[in-house]
């Protein structure tokens, strides 16, 4: 069985490859293109194989406020973060911000322009925030596919976990659907790092008490782990609807045995292949540990210094916990 600590760097390394693994295949239907069975060059964002994306970055950005908070939550310091990535390239593969989804963009253009000034509070800015972007034609994946460190952070306080996840969702992705897509995900990251089966953690799935309509919907066609096996990919989408990436990631989880199998199922569903895979390969990596993900996939990481950096840094943080999440989060 992993240790907690191989749990952890599991997580951060497991949304690392799987991020690698699907970024070429980014925007390309399913079936068009070769299998990916391993690395291979970015034609999208001309990266050599082994780059990671902003999928993997903003997951970073958000570890190191964690880090660097000691485990307080400060949305703040997470927004000055992802702001420093969009304009410095700030925990990017190549130093630059090369790739950013429509509503993170939006949401950091309206937290640089608020925080900046000096004069505006977290709550009037999310104000801003909610008012240009809580609706429905914004549900993206871009928080979901960032809030993996939360879970691992914060396990030992479930509660807090969940709460945090909503509050790390509204700083760029506030509507409703975001927000439970989070704790959904969070809530399964916090039973990997307590040793749950695949069983138990597909059934913390499905016994969810979904709010959300769409969520609701999606999920009622699940009864247990097996009724995933016998979902047809072709009923899989792996577009950039929160809703349909959260599918698709759980789907590879519950539906493969090792963590090699599920990021290429789930990357050669094509589409927005990096961002399920991160979303896989955080739930994935901690469920299995880091003895469980491939080593050449680690070894052929661009830039892994950055990532062992933030691993280590997390694996220290959880080690010295419980904690409280005790914050900046009054929105």
């Amino acid at each position: 069985m992993p240790s907690l600590e191989s749990r952890i760097r599991g997580s951060i390394y497991g949304i690392t490859v799987a991020d690698a693994l699907g970024g070429p295949v980014e925007f390309h239907a399913r079936g068009s293109f070769p299998p990916v069975t391993d690395y291979r060059y970015n034609d999208n964002f001309d990266l050599p194989p082994g780059s990671w994306t902003d999928d993997t970055s903003l997951t970073l950005c958000l570890a190191q406020s964690l880090i660097d908070k000691k485990g307080a939550f400060d949305a703040a310091d997470q927004v000055s973060k992802y702001i420093e990535w969009h304009e410095k390239g700030y925990m990017s593969v190549n130093k630059k911000c090369f790739d950013i989804g429509n509503a993170t963009r939006i949401a950091l253009v309206t937290w640089k322009d608020h925080l900046r000034t000096g004069e505006g509070d977290l709550a009037s800015g999310q104000y801003l925030v909610n008012r240009s972007l809580k609706r429905k034609n914004q549900c993206g994946n871009g928080s979901l596919m960032r809030v993996a460190p939360i879970g691992l952070v914060y396990y030992q306080n479930p509660a807090v976990a969940l709460a945090n996840s909503v509050l790390s969702s509204q700083v760029t992705h506030p509507y409703p659907t975001n927000s439970e897509a989070c704790k959904i995900y969070t809530q399964l990251i916090v039973r990997t790092l307590e040793s749950a089966s695949k069983e138990e953690i597909a059934s913390n799935l499905i016994s969810y008490a979904f709010d959300d309509p769409d969520l609701r919907s999606r999920f009622a066609k699940y009864s247990d782990l097996a009724s995933f096996e016998s979902m047809e990919e072709r009923r899989i989408s792996s577009y950039g609807y929160v809703v349909d990436s959260l599918e698709a990631s759980l789907w590879a989880f519950f539906t493969t045995s090792t963590f090699e199998q599920g990021a290429l199922k789930v990357v050669n569903l094509g589409h927005d292949a990096d961002t399920v895979g991160a979303i896989y390969g955080g739930l994935a990596g901690a469920f299995y540990g880091i003895e469980n993900v491939p080593q050449k996939w680690i070894s052929g990481l661009e830039n892994r210094e950055t990532i062992e950096a933030v691993a280590e840094g997390l694996v220290a943080l959880v080690a010295g916990g419980p904690h409280d999440g005790d914050s900046t989060r009054d929105f």
